[in-house]
């Protein structure tokens, strides 16, 4: 991502997915989370599915567009987003932030093998390690784990891997459709198997009687989901998937410094540090090194 255009976008999404975690974990208003996460999505889904026609898009067509918009279905929302959302019953954002930000490190992996001409190097590998763990070293000092949380710690894990598997089928089989029908497409079918997901948990299905909770679902729906889609899938058909999986380290800090404008949280040494290491990381794999020219000599006769 070099250009202006490029930044300002992913700049946007790390802003709206750095608030997401902490609305995940109280958003539940009494719900079970599996509903809660259906409602998100069928609620941005009906508002995608209004934007198509605005935008001029086609719907997916064809048996390989509708096996994309399968494969994305399953593996974002009954995947990923189901694994989230269960596993922040049981431990703090904090570390389910840690957690995934191995995403990067799982795209890398993902594309080296399935998205051509996105090969991992050391480099790339090593500034993904140095991001990772500024995200452990931002969070370490507040973050408790035991034996009772490894489960809820492993589905975020696999919820990471299941994610990086969805960006690399959309960057190497989705460049022919809109992302207003992809992200609407594959939402509404998430949103029925997170729907059957509830069910076959027992979870009392129904809608939120609160304010907070609706508040919560409507910003995670719209601003959240239809928003923050529109935007990811657009910048991952127009730069590489490595680039904006680092959104995943980049979310936290951002978090974190919310945190220390909006609630006046104080910043730690170990917050200033772990947002030093993410720069230091992201920077190491993403910014190329231009090597000087070489003088021009000129051969006697």
């Amino acid at each position: 991502m070099r250009d202006a255009g490029k930044i300002a976008l992913f700049g946007m999404l790390c802003l709206i997915w750095g608030s997401t975690w902490l609305v995940i974990k109280v958003g539940y208003g009494g719900l079970g989370p599996f509903n809660v996460a259906a409602l998100r999505f069928a609620i941005a889904a009906l508002v995608l599915t209004a934007i198509v026609p605005i935008v001029g898009a086609r719907w997916p067509r064809g048996r390989s567009e509708w096996t994309l918009i399968v494969c994305v279905g399953v593996l974002l929302y009954p995947g990923d987003y189901a694994l989230i959302y269960w596993s922040e019953q049981y431990i703090d954002s904090g570390l389910t932030a840690i957690l995934f930000g191995t995403f990067p490190l799982l795209t890398m992996t993902a594309a080296h093998f399935y998205v051509p001409g996105e090969r991992l190097t050391p480099r790339k590998f090593g500034g993904g390690v140095i991001a990772l763990a500024g995200v452990a070293v931002l969070f370490g000092d507040r973050v408790r784990v035991d034996l009772s949380t490894l489960a809820p710690m492993a589905s975020v894990i696999i919820a990471a891997v299941l994610a990086a598997a969805a960006n690399a089928a959309i960057k190497r089989h989705g460049g022919t459709l809109h992302t207003a029908p992809l992200n609407a497409s594959s939402m509404a079918l998430g949103a029925v198997l997170l729907l059957g997901m509830s069910l076959v948990k027992g979870e009392r299905l129904g809608i939120p009687h609160d304010r907070a909770t609706w508040a919560a679902i409507a910003y995670l729906s719209v601003v959240g989901s239809v928003v923050a889609f529109l935007t990811y899938v657009s910048l991952l058909k127009r730069s590489d998937s490595t680039s904006v999986s680092f959104f995943a380290v980049f979310t936290p800090a951002i978090a974190v410094g919310l945190g220390w404008l909006v609630l006046g949280e104080r910043l730690t040494v170990s917050s200033l540090a772990g947002a030093a290491l993410i720069l230091s990381g992201v920077s190491l794999t993403l910014l190329r090194i231009r090597s000087k020219p070489s003088p021009v000599r000129c051969r006697s006769a």
